[in-house]
Formats: C-alpha cells, structure tokens, sequence
C-alpha cells in the first residue's frame, strides 16, 4: 500500500538520491519488517530496462528488479502470479531541489525511502495508464496504481484505495461516512457538478495556492 510522506522510522543504507550503492549496485526502496516500504538498500543491477520498459519485481522485501541502474520497478500489478510493473526514473538533485523530466514530477513518499519521478496528471481527465489513476501525492497530482478500487462515499485509508476520480478525503467532508475517511468525487469548479447528496464543489486548493495548471 502506498503512504505519503508518513513519519515511519526508517534506518536508510543508502541515499536514494545520492545512489551511493557500490558499483553494480543502486539504492532502492523496501520493507525492512516485510510490510511497507519503510528503508532503503543497495541491490544488484539485474537488466537493463530502461524508463518506460516493462518490468519485473521481486517484492517489497527483495526489492530487485530487470531495471537499469537508473530506473525502479513500480506502478507493479500481479500478472498471472509474476509482479508486473514499469521502469521508473529515480529523482535527481537533492531531497530539497528534486529534478525531474517535464511530465513528471518527483514522489518523495514513505519517509524518503521512495524516490522517484511519477508522470503527472489531471484529476478530471484521468488519463494514466490502466491501474493507475490520478491522486494528489503530497505535492503533485501524479499516475499512482489504485489498490482496491473503493467508490465514492465508501471508508478508505490510504489515498490510492479508491476507484479513478476519487480522493481520500476525511469524514467530515463526506455526509454520512462510517469511517475515519472516506472516498470522494473530483468535481471541476467550471461545471461544479456533484452527484453525492449534501456535497457540493469545492476549490481543492486554498486560495493562491494551487499548483499552476490546476487552479
């Protein structure tokens, strides 16, 4: 499951964005009790896949991949019992100026043990590829795999839980939510339809402080 940005306590081996691994070698996230990504360590270069490139993992424990050095398996989906996912760039820069290509922007997430640069998107529009939809990470909207697909007014806990055009929103800004938080429809401020009863559209962002292009 994934978390942004939460305050585990993670003992880092390495530095995802320094990629201080030994030759052969790259800094990757993975579970250190076998739950959530929580730590980094070095791994071997196992392929050469390259951003884009079809991939497979070895698990959240593991944490190796066909990747190149350059790149982590992620967005992983269970094919046919094999861990699918995509080669994804690891962030440049540094924790506090990441770099990025244009399109993307970089998840810092699970105490800084995730690195890496998540193409960007439009909550209306939804346009990630299938398994993936778009939900706010913190500090971008970016492409992120959904985990079980919840539908508008169900509780959820972590915001990839719902279904594609939801975010995880908490129970006070859901009528009749029977949990902590619970998923909620995106609405657009120009046509502010809401098909919930008792909700109406609301500005995400606080005034002044959207991202440009989202406002």
């Amino acid at each position: 499951t994934f978390v942004p940005n939460n305050d585990l306590v993670s003992v880092s081996e390495c530095d995802p964005f320094a990629q201080d691994c030994p030759e052969g070698e790259k800094c990757v996230p993975y579970g250190s009790t076998g739950g959530n990504w929580d730590a980094n360590k070095c791994v071997m270069v196992m392929g050469s896949g390259s951003p884009g490139d079809t991939c497979t993992y070895g698990g959240v424990v593991e944490a190796t991949d066909d990747c190149d050095a350059g790149t982590h398996c992620w967005d992983v989906m269970d094919v046919d019992g094999a861990l699918v996912g995509v080669c994804t760039p690891f962030c440049g820069g540094t924790a506090d100026n990441p770099v990025c290509d244009p399109g993307t922007s970089c998840l810092v997430a699970n105490d800084g043990s995730i690195n890496l640069c998540i193409t960007t998107c439009d909550p209306l529009l939804q346009e990630c590829a299938p398994g993936l939809a778009c939900f706010w990470a913190g500090d971008a909207f970016n492409c992120i795999f959904t985990t079980q697909d919840i539908p508008t007014g169900e509780p959820c806990g972590f915001i990839n839980d719902c279904a594609s055009g939801n975010t995880c929103a908490g129970a006070d800004f859901v009528p009749n939510c029977a949990g902590s938080a619970c998923c909620a429809a995106f609405c657009s401020l120009s046509d502010p339809v809401c098909d919930t009863p008792g909700t109406e559209c609301t500005a995400f962002f606080e005034e002044g402080m959207a991202v440009p292009g989202y406002e």
